[in-house]
């Protein structure tokens, strides 16, 4: 043989050799990789597992696995950069990517069966036992979807299409035994179209969200009735809102997560909300809701995770609230237009010795035509639920407060409210204070029953009682007392010191 066919020999052995050593290298590794599977996660099912030691790849396709409560199928499963070296030594696991390809995840809220409870439990025993390090340097989900189903196999979340990507994982037998498992680093999430039953009558949908790190942001966010006004009233047997609430984006900046002692603690530095529509509609003809109703100080301090929120703005907003009094009426209506807020301190823990006072501010225009403003105060951690309110409108046309007069009070008005000023502070049971109100060429007609037309004899009798003008700081009542209907919310508390005032003020 000349020397050149010796060397095209030795070569083609060469790479014979290199094939035949890497075909048992790929299959041992393989059988080892199923093994440590099969010992490890003996719920997952799976078509087959291809090992490239020389590209260092591996693949797991047509996977299933239910553990506990969730349930994951996918097309398969991507990892790049394996050490095998260590995997084979010492059991520990390092790689460079994972990457799970059109997963389907279906998480039950409560357990349909004894079994997946039983099942659960001995996994978190045989966690305690874990003896392996895994180093994941970065782990993504593609085009993935999630729901949650309850005990009835119905859907309460559904979340159409996700991104997810993780970077610097690491679990130990140290990092384990935390509340999460795991260390990590960056990581960020994208979601289209997100749909949540919030309760047996309203639903939430969301266009997009993103989530990157300590920053969040939503898109077209709507929560709506999944009925009709009519409709809705069958569905309870009490007085309840029915809410429509369109926000344009809601973003969270500077956002970190954590835990104290066994409580999720939730930290946001600064939270926007743009553009948001309130429409809220309660039928009054049904029997009332008399459970007590809370103060929001108190619904704070009881928050089932601790929150802390530094500073909330809402910005070009607006607030319609239409009241259904009586059957056979239209609703009453009135409208907070341009709504501008800023709530300070939304928290209900601290890290220091004085505990911050929650402070919201608030501008809008009343009914489309009076500026209105306000500012409240309360500590969450003060325990009789002690607040300060305070605030001011400029002048209001009665014409624009007998859309809601005339239909529930049966009342209509004449003249102009030309300012109004309240001051009150109180607690969960009882609020004292003032309001100063100016008005000019004021009147009341006292319509007939059906609405249509002026009762002229208790016309004339309710205009005996009012006076017609009053000037700023002649009317000014001081020392008025409200006892509070525990059954209503802080905004009929708050409504029932103005009224009281104003009533005052007027007769």
């Amino acid at each position: 043989m000349t020397k050149k066919q010796i060397t095209v020999t030795v070569i083609s052995l060469i790479i014979v050799a290199v094939v035949i050593s890497s075909f048992f290298a790929n299959s041992f590794v393989e059988k080892k990789a199923i093994s440590l599977l099969q010992k490890e996660l003996p719920e997952l099912q799976f078509d087959d597992l291809n090992i490239n030691i020389f590209q260092n790849q591996a693949n797991l396709s047509q996977i299933s696995i239910r553990k506990g409560s969730v349930d994951l199928k996918s097309n398969g499963i991507n990892l790049a950069g394996l050490d095998y070296w260590k995997l084979l030594v010492s059991g520990d696991v390092e790689i460079s990517n994972v990457a799970i390809l059109d997963p389907e995840i279906v998480y039950f809220s409560k357990s349909n069966s004894a079994e997946s409870s039983k099942k659960s439990k001995g996994s978190d025993d045989k966690s305690k036992d874990f003896k392996k390090e895994i180093t994941v340097n970065s782990f993504n989900i593609k085009k993935g979807s999630f729901k949650i189903l309850d005990s009835i196999q119905e859907r309460t979340l559904l979340i159409n299409t996700f991104d997810f990507e993780l970077n610097e994982i690491f679990l130990s037998s140290a990092t384990i035994a935390n509340k999460i498992p795991f260390k990590y680093g960056n990581f960020s999430l994208k979601l289209d179209s997100v749909k949540l039953n919030v309760d047996k009558r309203h639903q939430l949908n969301v266009a997009a969200i993103s989530i990157n790190n300590n920053e969040s942001f939503l898109e077209s966010i709507h929560l709506s009735s999944k009925y009709s006004r009519e409709e809705f009233q069958k569905h309870t047997d009490i007085e309840k809102d029915m809410y429509d609430l369109k926000i344009d984006s809601l973003a969270f900046q500077n956002t970190d997560y954590g835990f104290r002692n066994d409580s999720l603690k939730v930290l946001v530095g600064r939270a926007l909300v743009k553009n948001a529509d309130f429409q809220i509609y309660r039928d009054k003809t049904l029997p009332d809701d008399t459970s007590v109703k809370p103060m929001y100080s108190e619904m704070l301090r009881k928050m089932s995770f601790l929150l802390k929120l530094d500073t909330l703005q809402i910005s070009n907003s607006r607030i319609a609230y239409e009241e259904r009094m009586k059957a056979d009426r239209k609703p009453g209506k009135v409208i907070f237009a341009n709504l501008n807020a800023t709530i300070a301190n939304l928290t209900n823990f601290s890290e220091k010795k004085e505990f911050p006072t929650t402070s919201i501010s608030a501008n809008a225009d009343f009914m489309n035509e009076a500026p209105i403003n306000l500012n409240w105060g309360f500590k969450v951690n003060n325990l009789s639920d002690y607040f300060n309110v305070s605030g001011s409108m400029g002048t209001l046309s009665a014409r624009s407060i007998n859309g809601f007069l005339e239909p529930g009070m049966n009342v209509k008005a004449e003249g102009a409210i030309t300012s109004m000023k309240y001051d009150f502070s109180g607690n969960r049971s009882k609020a004292t204070g003032g309001v100063n109100i100016a008005y000019k060429d004021f009147k009341v007609e006292v319509l007939k029953n059906d609405g249509t037309e002026k009762s002229g004899f208790l016309t004339s009798i309710a205009n005996i009682f009012v006076n017609h003008n009053g000037e700023s700081g002649k009317n000014a009542n001081k020392g008025l007392e409200i006892e509070r209907d525990k059954t209503k919310s802080f905004w009929n508390y708050l409504w029932s010191c103005i009224r009281k005032g104003a009533l005052k003020t007027f007769v």
